[in-house]
This record gives C-alpha cells, sequence and structure tokens, in this order.
C-alpha cells in the first residue's frame, strides 16, 4: 500500500469520525421569528407550555414497580402556548408570556421510550426512543409535524413516569411545514425549516409533570404480555430553538482529515 493510500484512508476515516461526532453540544437561537396563517411575531426568546395533559402507561413488575428496562408510552397535547421576548443572551428570557396570536397546541402521539437507571429513593432516569409531535390550531389545521429524537427524565423522578415534580427534557425535529402560510426564521429572517428538517436546529423543552391519578396494574397495551400501570399526567414549561454545533475536537479532527488529503494531493501531482 502506498503512502498516497494511506494518507487518503486516514482522512477519510478522520473525516467518518469528526462527523459521528459532532452532535454533543447545542446552542440557543436567540430573537427567532414565528409566522402563522392568522399573526407573526418576532424577537421570540422562549416559548411558554401550560395547560398540558397526557395519558402515560408505564410498564412495572409483579410489586408494581418500574425497573431497568421497563418501557412507557405517552400521547398529550399542550393546550397553551404563548411566548417571552428575547431580552437575555441564550436560556432564562425572564418577562411576563405574551400571546402569539395564534391558538396553538401541541400534540404528541406515539411517543415511547424505556427506564435507564433506577435511584434507591425510588425514582428512575428514562430515555425517549421515538415519538411524533405536531404544531397546529386549536380546533383547526395542522401547521407543522416532527418527530422526538432523544433525551429524557431525572432519576429523582418517582415511580411512575415523569413522576410527581419530576421532569422531562426532549429533543424535537420539525420534518414537515404543512401550512405555506406557517413559518420558523432566525433573527434575521432567514427560514430555519431546511436546517430544522435535516436536524441542525431543533426545539429543546423542559417540562415540570405531576401525576394527578393513576390506575392499575393492568395488561399494556402496547404489550398485553407485559403489565403497566395507566396514569394521567398535567405539566408545564418551556421550548427554545437549539443549534447542534459541533465539538472543538470534533473540528479539529476534520481539519487533520482535510490536511491529510490535501498532502495526498500533493504527493500525487509531484509524481
Amino acid at each position: 500500500m502506498n503512502f498516497k493510500h494511506i494518507v487518503r484512508t486516514a482522512a477519510a476515516a478522520a473525516l467518518v469520525a469528526a462527523s459521528a461526532s459532532a452532535s454533543a453540544g447545542y446552542v440557543v437561537l436567540d430573537g427567532w421569528q414565528l409566522t402563522t396563517p392568522s399573526t407573526s411575531k418576532s424577537q421570540i426568546g422562549r416559548l411558554n407550555l401550560a395547560s398540558g395533559d397526557a395519558q402515560v402507561q408505564q410498564e412495572v413488575n409483579g410489586l408494581g414497580q418500574a425497573f431497568v428496562g421497563a418501557r412507557f408510552t405517552e400521547t398529550g397535547t399542550i393546550y397553551s402556548v404563548t411566548y417571552t421576548k428575547e431580552n437575555t443572551v441564550g436560556a432564562g428570557d425572564t418577562g411576563s408570556p405574551k400571546s402569539l396570536g395564534d391558538d396553538l397546541i401541541i400534540s404528541f402521539s406515539n411517543v415511547a421510550g424505556k427506564v435507564t437507571s433506577l435511584n434507591p429513593g425510588g425514582g428512575f432516569h428514562y430515555t425517549f426512543t421515538s415519538g411524533m409531535f405536531s404544531i397546529g390550531q386549536d380546533g383547526g389545521p395542522t401547521y407543522a409535524s416532527g418527530s422526538i429524537i432523544g433525551l429524557g427524565g431525572n432519576a429523582s423522578s418517582t415511580t411512575v413516569i415523569g413522576g410527581v415534580n419530576g421532569d422531562s427534557t426532549l429533543l424535537a425535529m420539525v420534518l414537515n411545514i404543512l401550512n405555506p402560510g406557517f413559518s420558523i426564521k432566525d433573527s434575521l429572517g432567514n427560514s430555519l425549516a431546511s436546517d430544522m428538517a435535516s436536524g441542525k436546529v431543533l426545539f429543546q423543552t423542559v417540562t415540570n409533570n405531576f401525576i394527578s391519578s393513576t390506575t392499575g396494574p393492568a395488561k399494556c397495551s402496547f404489550d398485553a404480555s407485559a403489565t403497566c400501570i395507566t396514569a394521567t399526567a398535567t405539566s408545564g414549561g418551556d421550548a427554545y430553538l437549539v443549534r447542534d454545533i459541533p465539538e472543538p475536537a470534533s473540528i479539529a479532527l476534520a481539519g487533520v482529515a482535510l490536511l491529510g488529503l490535501g498532502v495526498a494531493r500533493r504527493r500525487s501531482a509531484k509524481k
């Protein structure tokens, strides 16, 4: 194997490695814009989510407790969506919620995940493995839809998903704009549709959950051989737009890869 082939192979491998590790960090987008068929708002710092409710089926063991690997499913809706104007770099914008001028709702379906760890107090950490959501007008058309791609809840949550005063954090991609009058743009007015569909820009939501009632145990609807507790949860929280940014090490690795390709080309040119 000659030197040119070795360098090209190493450079290609480095580019693959850089690409694979370039999604570990996120930065909050400030002052973005949201347009619906009936209104347009700019300088959005964050969305405020309230009046949410969900039905959760949590798999449990014979003692009625969650366990590592226990699955869950969830469906639900956020009925009140307002916004806080941009006033702080990054997260943490403050001030009274303002109306979007459109009665938006966010609905979740086919959400699934599993318990990944337990703590001595009876709580558990869980992760989302799949799920879909839609944004639309309450009682009206759907404006956009997308998928949930990850994250979960903390280990201080109690024995039912989300828990009493537990919290959930998730990342979501907007894959489809279903209404031409709906758009999401950055602070300069540039459309974010393609970046959102590719996962470069995501919604990151943080919600606080309260379990209001539980029933069961009974057979799980998603697996009749398993046992589930069904819970009704209420929730509220915040949603930010975040951009996926590569780690510094990934950028450096990509630079090494490109340098290697340049060396190979120069050596080839001298022959």
